[in-house]
């Protein structure tokens, strides 16, 4: 069977070959679902077995689709945001590198990008390597991998990864053809060609240097869930065939339908006896049927015409609503950014913060259980930056962009209430202060060079107007005690 198959290297260990098998069979026994996902995310999922035999022609020709997936994977990374770090102690993470990590790696992107590759599959990984400096890559490396391309053994003891299989290409039938295999302290790279594998190993001080980005880890599911549950695929399935029986009652059933009862053939001809086209006789402005004389009752003289009304496309709405609102309890987006359902009237601020309590809340549990690994990971980039000289209380943490999402008017406000409450972050100068005020990093950098300069040009001209203005007191400049301004050394 395809999911038990293996890769054999000749030039590997026996325990470094029984590890590839187990990585490989891991990835394959994960692949389908994982294909699966990303099919739904990307909206690339056939529809066309859910149309029935009978549809017109004109809806065969369409191709459905529906985002729903989509906004449940990218509506809950758009509030997972990583807006830097710091160490827990106050240490300036920039004077061991930090600026140049964050700027060449744009780890703030591959963070994200990991989130939603981690949302989707449940799991995704930061590889942390070094880097070859001679080629242009940066002194330390932190690359997302998404769960289609690596695949890791979990230890539970250590609350670490014991080994992992990075997937680099693919060949046309999509079996591996270059790998690099993370076990502790040894890197093994492994490359496929015409004459067979060829084995490269590289020795390391950092364990596995690989941290996963999990999405609802548990004990018994220690790499999580994805967000696309199959509860979710589910609702979406059904919704997608009640948009195609919708669109089969637009196309085929929705139009009125008329008889016309006691015409006969000339009604439907034209003046010099040649048929009506049908969307002619459809489209007629006014109908003139005169009477059948041959018929003797009148009332069978005269043509009728009937209406059949078509049917309502209301069914199919309704199908479709409930749909919605059984996606948005599983996955805590609210009802109306699903676009089924408008607000007639204008939803308060307050009920808008209230729908969104369950997305917010998963928010921040996500982050929570992003933030060690992303931690762990940039702890490793800075020992490899730093040549493992680190301080030993060192203490790396994430610090996310909060997940409501409010004005910076109403940001501002909630700060000041609380410089209120504790008025001496505002007397000691702290950036506290300035960041619950809402000022962003840089804006604070910018703030405290400009308040330095201000109180430098402050000092200068205090000392100016002492030096201009002093005549008989002792002066301090620079310093330095000065004789009086008058020159006399007797101060009688």
């Amino acid at each position: 069977m395809a999911q038990s198959k293996t890769v054999a290297v000749p030039d590997l260990e026996h325990g470094e070959q029984n590890t590839l098998d187990q990585l490989v069979m891991q990835w394959r026994s994960k692949r389908q679902r994982n294909n699966l996902r990303t099919g739904f995310y990307d909206m690339a999922n056939a529809t066309r077995h859910l149309m029935s035999s009978t549809a017109p022609p004109s809806v065969k020709k369409k191709s459905f689709v529906l985002g729903w997936s989509t906004m449940a994977v990218d509506k809950l990374a758009r509030r997972c945001n990583l807006d830097g770090v710091y160490d827990r102690a106050g240490r300036d993470l920039d004077s061991l590198g930090m600026h140049e990590i964050w700027k060449t790696n744009r780890l703030g992107s591959e963070v994200s990008q990991a989130g939603v590759s981690g949302l989707i599959h449940s799991v995704s990984w930061l590889v942390t390597t070094l880097g070859d400096i001679e080629a242009g890559e940066p002194k330390a490396l932190i690359n997302a991998r998404s769960a289609l391309t690596g695949t890791g053994v979990w230890d539970g003891r250590r609350r670490a990864l014991s080994s992992f299989l990075s997937i680099n290409e693919l060949d046309d039938k999509g079996e591996p053809t270059d790998m690099t295999m993370y076990l502790p302290n040894l890197n093994v790279f492994m490359t496929k060609t015409p004459t067979g594998w060829t084995v490269t190993r590289r020795d390391h001080k950092y364990g596995v240097p690989v941290d996963p980005m999990r999405y609802k880890p548990r004990i018994d599911r220690p790499f999580g869930s994805s967000r696309i549950t199959r509860a979710a695929m589910s609702f979406q399935g059904q919704a997608l065939g009640a948009m195609i029986r919708g669109d089969v009652n637009g196309e085929a059933y929705s139009l009125p339908r008329y008889v016309l009862l006691g015409a006969g053939e000339d009604a439907f001809r034209n003046a010099d006896g040649t048929i009506k086209p049908t969307w002619q006789a459809a489209w007629d402005a006014i109908w003139a049927i005169g009477d059948d004389e041959e018929v003797d009752d009148p009332k069978l003289a005269r043509a009728d015409v009937k209406q059949f009304h078509g049917q309502s496309p209301e069914p199919q709405n309704a199908h479709l609503r409930m749909l919605a609102q059984m996606f948005s309890g599983e996955t805590g987006i609210p009802l109306g950014e699903l676009g089924i359902l408008g607000d007639s009237n204008p939803t308060s601020y307050d009920a808008l913060l209230a729908s969104r309590d369950d997305i917010i809340a998963t928010a921040e549990a996500t982050m929570d259980d992003w933030g060690p690994d992303v931690s762990s990971a940039v702890t490793r980039a800075l020992a490899m930056y730093n040549d493992e000289d680190l301080p030993a209380d060192l203490d790396v943490q994430c610090r996310w962009r909060p997940a409501q999402h409010v004005s910076r008017a109403a940001a501002a406000d909630a700060g000041a209430k609380i410089l209120a409450q504790v008025p001496w972050l505002t007397e000691s100068q702290s950036d506290v202060a300035l960041e619950l005020l809402g000022l962003r990093p840089d804006q604070i950098n910018r703030a405290n060079n400009d308040r330095r300069r201000a109180a430098g040009r402050d000092l200068l001209n205090r000392l100016r107007e002492r030096q201009q203005t002093g005549t008989g007191g002792v002066g301090v400049v620079g310093g330095q005690t000065g004789r009086p301004a008058d020159g006399n050394d007797n101060p009688a």
